[in-house]
């Protein structure tokens, strides 16, 4: 009995296996896709979100915004910059989801709410415990959300929280409810050691569906089966279930490990028609069509953490998010650039016999690649052995893969190198048109002939010719080759026909019609030579010996970059111009450049050494400095994007920086040092680097040059109406439509029309005024000259006046000195008439005193008689009061009034003592005084004494108060 059950289980384990491989045949075009694909991984550190690194779930919000569950909040993401929200709790979030009006929906511990979004593009976290009465209840973690038909269910251990309308239901749980889920428009929930579960969102119950006594372990996913009534069941230990909805039976499949593997699965996916698994060690496992881990599966090696926590996949664009321990990684598996190769700088790629070889700086790698048809699983790339350092270039001649290096010349035997000569800097093999199994060697000092006779042999070098000739083209099948060098220019050699000189050598410089000689390389164009340089293409004239403009090229590619390769394929040209590859094709008009797709190399191009390897129409490899990339040409629709404004941002003199509404039309302060815009385009690939143009209407007439910058300042904007609009495109050639928008800077107050009509009004006030003062000014001016007419008048007058005043002046001087002339005569006739008669007076009492002693000494009565008579008649005669009299007269005509003062002053003062002060006036002495005044020397100082009590003299000198007093007079 036990066996037959046994051969049951077996024989519904293989209808079931049967099922799933026809499952998966009907998804073997994707399944096959899957297989051949190279994932591109982009990882995201803490570097890059700046929270913790421990990831959850993850949702897709509107226009391509990113929201992330993580142990600090909720990480929102635009493709250029991650904003945390933090719930009030500041618990982990563990629970997002989207509804179908765009509404993200976030649990965390004890909290349910929304993320909304401000008028100012940030975004913010909107709890709904209060409105939905939750408050209260003890609900510990939500674990898992759920969408489902209008309602959003929120999954704790202990319940299911149900948001219908704005009203809530909860439903409890038996024991636990350890994981939920929805397939085929059906809602499951694991209650432990009860059963699996189905909720009714008629009746808000939950119906059980199936008993799980045979699952050991708790659920970590309900994925879709091929039969929409089943489900396949992935627990946590890694068993498979497939849950029969019609039976309501479980049916144990298989289990994934074995005991001692000790793995778990933590999380699984339906993916593109494959399952993928989560896992704690092991990253990230796919079953294979068997539901078997596919062992050879290396798709998610280089995975950045072992253990993935959940997996967000996003169909429509071929991706999945894997979310980690430590990080978040993208998987993109529909990306057109895939990078094969990561080890080393690229100097050329060769594919022989389904073998690729890379040429690198660090020495020769090579796998087994079939273009048409090769596996990420065959991709095992091998170093050739004693081949370290830079190698140049691999090609194939008669059979044998040759090796152009630093170190020589190499034959690959079995893939071992075997040196061919001893000449050390091989650039390249060049295979010689007109010879047979004769080549050149382009080395790094001339060139070397090669010869294949059953081995191969290196010759001595071409004598006349010692330059690097890394870059050489023969021209047709004669012996002449041109020869670009990096720095000298061109060469053109003639070569003798044993190949062993160099008979004929022209050297071309900026000379022969080149602008410059630097960065010249040769390549053929539609069986045409020409020369890439600096400054466009051109193609060399044999009659004039110069070069000149190639026109062809030059309508095609711009002649102002630098172009540096050409290599055409067929119809389709591909070329390198300014660090950017590119190609377009020659049957088209209009010669369309396709570069967009490349932009990822830029900056990346190992200079003069570019490799382009294209295999068919569809891909082409191209190496870098940072490996190789294989480029889907196939175009597909194109995804929708859109560019978004994300903030604004002003700056004024206060260096504080304030958001702006993002509405139209918003009015931003008429005072703006600073006005920063900064945007994002989070619809395209986010992997990809993106680039943004933008142009400001009213500053800008022209759009912006293509920038990296995912912001643009613009410094002391005039006030006026603007328009901002700005778009975006990647490096993998998505473009993300424009966006804008529109705002006023409105002018200041002393600009606006207000101000301007006040300034009309008082300029015309002013003008007013002016005139008005103009006005009086003139009045003033013609009162002013009226007044300096009258006062020149008056001057005129005045100096009349004054002439006359100065003639009247000089008539008085004239009298005056005239008057003095006089008065000094008379002063000097007074002094002489005074002397006079003080002489006289001497002379005469002399004379009476001599004749009174000569009586005397008379003998006779008679003669004394007769002397004395005469004595008498002389004392009759004598000087008297008359000729004093005559002094007064004389003495009053030169010091007026000098009697009359001495009056005021003392009315009692004799005539006698007004005399005495005249002669002291006149500087006479006491004995010339004394005759005049018939008194003695003594009787003179008593009279003097006298006059000073009268007049009040005290210490000053009697001669200098009458000096004074006639001083006084005479002012």
């Amino acid at each position: 009995m036990q066996n037959y059950l046994l051969l049951k289980n077996s024989f519904h384990l293989k209808i079931v296996i049967l099922l799933m491989l026809f499952y998966f045949e009907s998804s073997a075009q994707k399944n096959e896709s899957f297989e051949k694909i190279i994932p591109k991984i982009t990882h995201y550190t803490r570097n890059d979100f700046e929270a913790d690194g421990q990831f959850w779930v993850m949702t897709e919000g509107e226009e391509g915004i990113l929201y992330f569950g993580n142990n600090d909040g909720i990480l929102i993401y635009d493709g250029e910059r991650w904003q945390k929200v933090a719930l009030p709790n500041h618990s982990t979030v563990r629970s997002l989801i989207k509804d179908e009006n765009n509404v993200i929906h976030a649990g965390g511990y004890n909290e349910i709410g929304i993320v909304k979004k401000k008028w100012n593009g940030t975004y913010y976290y909107h709890s709904q415990n209060e409105e939905l009465e939750i408050e209260s209840e003890n609900l510990e973690n939500f674990w898992q959300v759920h969408d489902f038909k209008n309602t959003i269910i929120y999954r704790s251990f202990s319940e299911l929280t149900v948001l219908s309308n704005k009203n809530t239901s909860h439903i409890k749980a038996n024991a636990n409810f350890l994981h939920s889920g929805i397939v085929n428009g059906h809602f499951y929930v694991q209650d432990q050691n009860t059963g699996i579960f189905e909720f009714d969102p008629e009746s808000f119950s939950l119906q059980k569906q199936f008993d799980t006594s045979i699952i050991n372990s708790s659920i970590v996913a309900f994925l879709p089966s091929q039969n929409i009534e089943e489900v396949l069941i992935v627990t946590k230990s890694g068993e498979l279930f497939l849950a029969n909805r019609s039976t309501h039976q479980l049916q144990f499949l298989k289990s994934l490990f074995r005991k001692e593997e000790q793995e778990q699965i933590i999380t699984a996916v339906y993916f593109n028609g494959n399952y993928l698994l989560g896992t704690l060690s092991s990253k990230i496992l796919k079953l294979n069509r068997a539901l078997e881990i596919d062992p050879g599966h290396s798709t998610f090696d280089k995975l950045s953490n072992s253990t993935v926590l959940a997996i967000y996949p996003q169909e429509k664009n071929n991706r999945i998010w894997a979310l980690m321990n430590n990080g978040i990684d993208l998987v993109e598996f529909d990306s057109p650039v895939s990078q094969l190769f990561d080890n080393s700088s690229i100097a050329d790629i060769y594919i022989y016999e389904d073998i690729l070889y890379l040429a690198t700086n660090t020495g020769v790698y090579y796998t087994p690649f079939n273009s048409e048809d090769f596996s990420i699983k065959d991709l095992r790339f091998k170093k050739i052995p004693d081949l370290e350092g830079q190698a140049w270039s691999v090609t194939q001649q008669n059979g044998d893969v040759l090796i152009g290096h630093d170190k020589g010349l190499f034959r690959l035997n079995n893939f071992q190198p075997e040196r061919i000569g001893s000449t050390n800097g091989i650039w390249k093999i060049i295979p010689l048109k007109g010879y047979t199994n004769q080549f050149l060697a382009a080395g790094y000092s001339g060139l070397y002939p090669l010869k294949y006779e059953s081995e191969w042999q290196l010759e001595e070098k071409i004598k006349g010719f010692d330059e690097s000739s890394r870059d050489v083209l023969q021209i047709g099948s004669t012996n002449s080759l041109w020869i670009c060098h990096g720095y000298k220019g061109v060469y053109k050699l003639k070569l003798d026909d044993r190949l062993d000189r160099v008979y004929a050598l022209e050297h071309y410089t900026d000379q022969n019609g080149l602008q410059s000689s630097f960065n010249v390389n040769v390549a053929l164009y539609n069986d045409a030579i020409v020369f890439t340089t600096n400054t466009g293409i051109y193609t060399f004239d044999d009659e004039t010996s110069k070069f000149t403009a190639y026109t062809p090229l030059n309508k095609v590619l711009n002649p102002k970059l630098n172009t540096r390769k050409l290599l055409q394929q067929d119809s389709r040209v591909w070329f390198v111009q300014d660090d950017e590859v590119g190609y377009f094709e020659t049957e088209k008009q209009g010669s369309e450049l396709r570069k967009n797709l490349f932009l990822n190399l830029k900056g990346n191009l190992n200079r003069g050494m570019e490799s382009i390897l294209p295999l068919n129409n569809q891909q082409v490899l191209i190496g870098a400095t940072n490996g190789v990339f294989l480029y889907n040409l196939e175009e597909k629709a194109a995804q929708s994007a859109k560019t978004k404004i994300t903030g604004v941002y002003v700056q004024g003199k206060k260096q504080i920086s304030t958001s702006i509404n993002l509405e139209n039309n918003e009015q931003l302060p008429n005072a703006v040092d600073v006005l920063r815009f900064e945007f994002a385009a989070p619809g395209l690939t986010p992997s990809s680097q993106k680039e943004f143009q933008y142009k400001l209407e009213g500053v800008d007439t022209d759009w912006s040059a293509w920038t990296t910058n995912p912001f643009k300042e613009f410094t002391h904007p005039n006030a006026g109406n603007y328009t901002f609009k700005v778009r975006g495109r990647n490096y993998m050639g998505q473009t993300a439509d424009e966006t804008s928008l529109s705002f006023i800077i409105p002018h200041p107050w002393y600009q606006t029309t207000l101000a301007y009509i006040l300034y009309i009004i008082g300029l015309l006030g002013i003008t007013l005024v002016i005139v008005k003062l103009v006005n009086k000014k003139i009045e003033k001016e013609r009162q002013k000259e009226k007044l300096a007419a009258h006062k020149s008048k008056k001057l005129l007058e005045l100096e009349i006046e004054q002439l006359k005043l100065e003639k009247d002046k000089a008539r008085i001087k004239k009298h005056k000195e005239q008057l003095e002339e006089d008065n000094l005569i008379k002063s000097k006739e007074l002094a002489n008439y005074t002397m006079l008669l003080v002489k006289k007076k001497e002379i005469f009492t002399d004379t009476f005193n001599a004749l009174k002693d000569f009586r005397n000494s008379l003998k006779t009565q008679a003669a004394r008689k007769r002397l004395q008579e005469v004595l008498f008649n002389l004392n009759q005669h004598r000087m008297g009061e008359e000729y004093l009299n005559v002094f007064d007269v004389h003495f009053e005509k030169v010091h007026e009034n000098f009697f009359n003062q001495l009056k005021e002053i003392d009315p009692g003062i004799t005539k006698r003592e007004l005399r005495l002060c005249a002669f002291v006036k006149m500087n006479l002495t006491n004995k010339e005084i004394a005759p005049l005044l018939n008194i003695s020397t003594r009787g003179v100082e008593t009279a003097r004494y006298r006059i000073r009590k009268k007049l009040n003299i005290n210490d000053e000198s009697f001669n200098a108060y009458l000096e004074n007093l006639a001083n006084a007079q005479s002012i």
